[in-house]
This record gives C-alpha cells, sequence and structure tokens, in this order.
C-alpha cells in the first residue's frame, strides 16, 4: 500500500541525489499501486484514482475535485453501481458490439426498461405493470415449451395470440356466442345450440301459469305437462307472446282427439286442445314449438288424458309473432278455470 504527498509547486522537491530518489520511488509506487491507503491522498486532483483499503473500493475523483466516485469492489464483485436514466435511444448501459442505441435504461421512478434498436421493448414497472412492446412495434413475443417452439405467441402484426399453434380471436363475439374452431387452429366466435332446462312449475293453483325470460337466441321450446289438470272442463290453452306481452289472435290450430269420443278442436286464439275429458282427468306429454323465421313459430305436440283408455290428442299448428319470443302461457279457454294438480317445465335450446 503506498500514497504520496503531492503537494508544493514541485512534486518533487529539491533534496539530495539520495532523498529525490526516494521520493521518485515513493511517487513511483504511489501511481504504480493507484494510491492505495486505509486513508485518501493528502492532495486531490480531478480523475486520480485511489484504492481505499479501509472500505474495500476502487474510486475515482470526479471532475470539480469535491468528491469520489465509487467505481467497484477491490474484491471484484460489484455491489452498486450509480447510472443515468438514460434513454431508449440512449440507454445508460448498452453493449458493445450491438450499439450504443441496445441496453438497459430507465423510463422513469422505479422502472427498468430494455431497448434494442433505439426502441423500447420492455418495461418493468414496479407500481403498475410488465409492460412488452410499448411502442405498439412488429414485435411479436414468444415463449417457447419443451417440444412447442410457439407454445405461447403474441402476434403484434396482426393482433392475435395464440397458444400451442391455436389461434385465440382478437376481438369479442356476440352475447351468448361461443368459441369454436375451423379445425386448422383457428378459433372464432360463432352461435352454437344450447340446451336449457327452466325450473318447473306445480300447476296446482291459478288460472295461468307463465315462463318467461326466454333468451332471443332460442329456436325451439318444449312445454311439457306431467298430470296438469284443472278444476273445470275448459279447454288448455298455450299462448305466445313477446316484449309487448302475451297475444290472444291470429293462431291457427287444430287438435284431434280419439278416446271415449273424438273429434278435432280448431282455435284462432291459442294453441286449444279439448278439456272434453272431464275435470277429474290429468294431461301428460309435451309440445314443440319451432321458429321456422321471421318470428313464426310452428307446433306439434302429443299428450294423454287420464289413463291409455280415455283420451289421446295430437295438435299442430303455426303463430306469426309481433316480435322475438320471450314468454309463453298456459291458460284456459274460459280463462276461469283453476289448475289444481300436477307440474309444467320447458325446455329450450337455439
Amino acid at each position: 500500500m503506498a500514497t504520496y504527498d503531492w503537494t508544493g509547486t514541485d512534486v518533487i522537491p529539491n533534496g539530495s541525489g539520495s532523498a529525490v530518489r526516494a521520493d521518485l520511488n515513493d511517487a513511483l509506487l504511489a501511481l504504480f499501486s493507484q494510491n492505495s491507503s486505509a486513508t485518501e491522498p493528502p492532495e486531490t486532483v480531478a480523475y486520480m484514482p485511489w484504492a481505499d483499503t479501509s472500505t474495500g473500493l476502487y474510486k475515482i475523483r470526479n471532475a470539480a475535485n469535491s468528491g469520489w466516485i465509487t467505481l467497484y469492489q477491490l474484491d471484484g464483485e460489484w455491489t452498486t453501481i450509480a447510472l443515468e436514466n438514460g434513454t431508449a435511444a440512449a440507454p445508460s448501459l448498452y453493449f458493445k458490439d450491438s450499439g450504443t442505441d441496445t441496453g438497459v435504461y430507465s423510463p422513469g421512478t422505479d422502472q427498468v426498461a430494455i431497448t434494442t434498436a433505439g426502441v423500447q421493448r420492455v418495461n418493468f414497472n414496479a407500481g403498475t405493470e410488465v409492460v412488452f412492446n410499448d411502442g405498439g412495434a412488429d414485435v411479436d413475443f414468444r415463449i417457447e415449451g419443451d417440444t412447442e417452439p410457439n407454445l405461447f405467441k403474441v402476434d403484434a402484426g396482426t393482433d392475435t395470440v395464440s397458444i400451442a399453434e391455436i389461434s385465440y380471436p382478437s376481438s369479442d363475439g356476440s352475447a351468448d356466442q361461443c368459441l369454436v374452431t375451423d379445425g386448422s387452429g383457428t378459433l372464432s366466435f360463432a352461435s352454437r345450440s344450447r340446451l336449457v332446462l327452466s325450473t318447473a312449475v306445480a300447476s296446482t293453483s291459478g288460472t295461468s301459469i307463465d315462463f318467461t325470460g326466454i333468451p332471443s337466441w332460442v329456436k325451439r321450446v318444449t312445454v311439457m305437462f306431467n298430470g296438469v289438470s284443472t278444476n273445470g272442463t275448459s279447454n288448455i290453452r298455450l299462448q305466445l307472446g313477446d316484449s309487448g306481452g302475451v297475444e290472444t289472435t291470429q293462431y291457427n290450430s287444430v287438435c284431434f282427439f280419439v278416446g271415449t269420443s273424438s273429434g278435432a278442436l280448431a282455435s284462432t286464439s291459442g294453441f286449444d286442445f279439448t278439456g272434453d275429458s272431464g275435470a277429474t282427468l290429468s294431461r301428460s306429454g309435451q309440445f314443440i314449438f319451432s321458429l321456422i323465421g321471421s318470428n313464426t313459430w310452428t307446433l306439434s305436440g302429443c299428450f294423454m288424458a287420464g289413463t291409455a283408455s280415455n283420451f289421446g290428442f295430437s295438435i299442430s299448428g303455426s303463430k306469426t309473432l309481433s316480435d322475438i319470443l320471450d314468454r309463453i302461457r298456459i291458460t284456459t279457454a274460459n280463462g276461469t278455470d283453476t289448475f289444481d294438480a300436477g307440474a309444467i317445465n320447458i325446455l329450450y335450446e337455439g
């Protein structure tokens, strides 16, 4: 370890030959050992090096000769290095062979960014998020798997994301749509059939039972009866409705029945099936409404009343609504007979 007092007009003062020689040796040794000492040199100048053995740090005097700048540890390890923030075009830490516009810089407080060719590629922001390709360049982001090179890929040019070569749409679909594949690795939104069973309603009271809130995408509705009866002999009636309410006119309906008696029942006020089997008999079966287009629905249905020895019914017809179907009503032709047994439910699909 060596330091030297560089004070005075003449750094090496006049003296005898041996004294001058000793002074020269001390000065050269200080230079040779980077002024290594536990205390700073007694005289300093701008850019003077100092190996500070008390802290184990290598330092250099600043340009104003007013303080020391720590460069690195003397044991070859690094602790903290203060860098300027830099910019994307001129990062504070750059790589020689890649050019001065490729490296690391800080865009702001608590942020570290990576730039290549003067364009920010990644920004690690401790306060909010990690941002890739913040500048919106046509640069893809890709994660490789063990055997899949495109396990996860963001295609900046097409604004799409793919996982294991399966491409996802870049925008949302319409309400109630689902993702479907074209069989070649591309997913898109499309309407697909769904089957929804509503909640069964006990037909044990009231003069009418309504099923409302039927979705606009529905293309077919099945109405199911199980042991349904009333306290009278009025025909049971099915009616359709939309946002304007249940419609009571312009139905085209006919019901054929066979049993202890046979006949046909036509109606324009709803889809009626005869109640002539009497108040004591229950009805079981189903009615299927299908959308043919332009809010026009067709009906077909089969059911029985009582036991196999009583009545069997077949009904068909059609009805064009003013708007999209959203409700179905089950009531009676006279509107006053009361349901007293059984259950009714609907199943809709689209």
